[in-house]
């Protein structure tokens, strides 16, 4: 199985780097995915008042990127910024039944227009699940330029009924 996250932001694509597990191409994908989020009891709460808010995770299936590949699961997230200087999407891995670690879990670098952060925006994370049966949960939260951390949000991704 291979695992890509996929980060888009504005329009921009980023491919961060692959851990191979077994060959996979990059053709359309027969995997099945669905995206939960779920209640965390240790979720952060916002480090101040002028932080990012983390508002929703909502989901989009069976995506074609730009390159080409079939993304399974794109979960969005939906957040503003008050002062709209949001830097960076952050995933934390928080239990799997697969073979992950951390460093496989890459960050989103969020390059959205202040006006846009402040209004409300989304940035999208991307998940091909290969022919594997497992899930993965994570946290995410969002930083800004003035060091300021969201609330949190956690979800799982179950793929081919894991």
């Amino acid at each position: 199985m291979r695992f890509i996250p996929i980060l888009l932001g504005s329009a921009l694509a980023v491919m961060a780097s692959a851990a191979a597990q077994d060959d996979m191409t990059n053709g359309p994908s027969q995997a099945f995915a669905h995206v939960d989020v779920v209640p965390d009891a240790n979720a952060i709460r916002p480090s101040s008042k002028d932080a990012p808010v983390l508002e929703a995770i909502t989901t989009r299936y069976s995506v074609r990127a730009p390159n080409g590949v079939v993304l399974d699961a794109i979960p969005d997230f939906h957040f503003h910024a008050p002062n709209g200087n949001a830097i960076v999407l952050r995933r934390e891995l928080i239990a799997t039944n697969g073979a992950f670690a951390q460093t496989q879990i890459a960050n989103a670098t969020i390059n959205i227009p202040p006006a846009g952060q402040k209004g409300g925006a989304v940035v999208s994370g991307g998940w091909r699940c290969g022919t594997g049966i497992y899930y993965v949960t994570m946290r995410a939260f969002i930083l800004d330029a003035d060091g300021n951390r969201s609330n949190s949000l956690t979800y799982t991704i179950h793929c081919n009924g894991g």
